[in-house]
């Protein structure tokens, strides 16, 4: 969430997007992505950063979609007239990491902003003990 502790410092609006995977049909489980116990987790989580982001000063607007991340991010970019693209950094440890470097290629080359590549935090125990 590096844009949103960045954003009132420079007073800077953040679009906030949250894409869900497509449910592949319709009628009554076409939105089951972001009504699944893991959606509603994100949901809480995201909504938690913007309050947080917002009682800070920073100006955040929130957008939800359902589709493929990639295309969903490029198409709110341009209508968004986004001049700084925030997103993590692909892993390249473990299996996704190909699948993700693939993505990130698809949208450094389908946006016409500026990219800023943010690697997750990693959580280490740290050893008091020495050992």
């Amino acid at each position: 969430m590096r844009a949103l502790c960045l954003a009132p410092r420079i007073q800077a609006r953040v679009s906030v997007l949250v894409v869900f995977p497509p449910d592949g049909g319709a009628g009554p489980k076409a939105a089951a992505g972001k009504d699944t116990p893991e959606g509603r987790a994100v949901r809480r989580r995201v909504d938690s950063e913007i309050e947080s982001a917002k009682a800070a000063g920073a100006t955040v607007d929130l957008f939800v979609t359902e589709g493929r991340y990639e295309r969903e991010l490029i198409d709110a970019a341009g209508q968004l007239k986004t001049t700084l693209l925030v997103a993590a950094a692909a892993g390249g440890d473990g299996e996704g990491g190909e699948r993700e470097a693939e993505l990130l290629g698809k949208i450094l080359n389908g946006v016409d902003c500026r990219v800023e590549l943010v690697s997750p935090k990693r959580h280490h125990e740290s050893q008091k003990d020495g050992a």
